[in-house]
């Protein structure tokens, strides 16, 4: 008979809260990192001040809605710490007479002309 794994996703992570022990918001879980050759859970943690800060499994006190750490966590300098790309994403609108892809901004569509608004 095997051994049923008590298992959770990966995703069910990403996106959670993160606060230290002094009730103070941390940033938020970007990924679950594993190290598999030590056998190590870590969490990468987009952090408010938008610096990555990896947060080891052993410095986790609770998951439930949030993730609870056993410590304070001092958040790394802005100048000491590498910055967090945001990628920029431009909307696009689709015109409702030709199907032409016009910018988000665009008010009018540029290939026949309709109202996109």
């Amino acid at each position: 008979m095997s051994k049923k794994l008590n298992t959770v996703p990966a995703e069910r992570f990403s996106g959670m809260q993160v606060i230290d022990s002094k009730g103070m918001l941390v940033g938020n879980v970007k990924d679950v990192l594993v190290n598999f050759q030590d056998k190590d859970i870590a969490f990468l943690v987009t952090c408010k001040n938008m610096t990555e800060l990896n947060v080891l499994w052993e410095d986790v006190a609770s998951v439930e809605d949030v993730v609870l750490l056993k410590k304070e966590i001092q958040l790394p300098d802005e100048k000491d710490a590498q910055p967090v790309s945001v990628p920029i994403v431009q909307a696009m609108l689709i015109c409702p007479g030709c199907g032409t892809s016009a910018p988000g901004h665009a008010k009018f569509c540029p290939k026949c002309g309709h109202s996109l608004r």
